[in-house]
């Protein structure tokens, strides 16, 4: 297993994925960076505080950052075997289709993880390097903990992309459909149902986790994300298992 995972390493190493990586992982850090200066700036706002602006960089990740720049990592680790014409030869080695996939499945969650760690801690360091107000150990290592617990929530995103390439047999398509849903996010986002829209419930879960804020409960959206998961991995499999090559 590690052996294919090293494989799996290498081929991106050689992509444009690692600089896009890069980023991703800057990416939400540095735009509410500017964001916080501009409100600092103005003197009806109150100074942002190390953990307003910590939950507003995770927040901007989980709602915008993962369906657009998340997905479209995901989209491209599988879509290039296409675009390569590499997947043929992926699938006539002696690796089975099932492993193929479960190998994708655990690159891009990997990958998720370490953009979202390596994010946190370049939020971290522009908050150290400003002296915002409330830094300390404490809450630090608590927000680290509930940054991960954010990114398994939407590492289904990630799955029902992957097979939405494997259904296409490219990334083109997917990043269209995923961007539609980026739309539908933010009309649902104002409505009772942004907790059961599994593109949504990550933020009810994460920065509400109070029933009483919505007419579904927090069990409702973790019902949604893992039925999104589980059945975005089934149909991937069953993709896989009958495709032609």
């Amino acid at each position: 297993m590690n052996k294919k995972l090293f494989n799996e390493w290498y081929k991106l190493k050689n992509s444009r994925l690692i600089y896009f990586s890069v980023i991703c992982v800057l990416f939400a850090p540095l735009a509410l960076l500017l964001l916080m200066i501009i409100l600092n700036s103005d003197p009806k706002y109150t100074p942002i505080t190390y953990l307003e602006y910590m939950s507003m960089t995770l927040k901007f990740i989980t709602s915008v950052v993962s369906v657009v720049l998340y997905t479209w990592i995901a989209a491209e680790i599988m879509g290039r075997e296409f675009r390569l014409d590499t997947i043929k030869s992926q699938l006539t080695i002696p690796i089975s289709r099932t492993d193929f996939l479960f190998l994708k499945l655990t690159m891009v969650s990997l990958m998720t993880i370490i953009i979202t760690s390596l994010s946190f801690i370049v939020a971290l360091l522009i908050a150290f390097a400003l002296d915002l107000s409330g830094l300390n150990l404490s809450i630090t290592l608590k927000l680290f903990f509930v940054y991960l617990k954010a990114t398994l929530l939407i590492l289904p995103f990630l799955y029902f992309t992957i097979w939405l390439v494997l259904q296409f047999k490219q990334s083109f398509i997917p990043m269209i459909i995923n961007g539609l849903i980026l739309v539908v996010t933010f009309f649902v986002s104002k409505t009772g149902l942004y907790a059961i829209f599994p593109w949504t419930a990550p933020t009810q879960i994460v920065f509400l986790a109070s029933d009483k804020e919505s007419t579904f409960s927090i069990v409702n959206s973790y019902h949604a994300i893992i039925a999104l998961g589980l059945i975005s991995m089934f149909f991937a499999y069953r993709r896989i298992n009958r495709m032609e090559i």
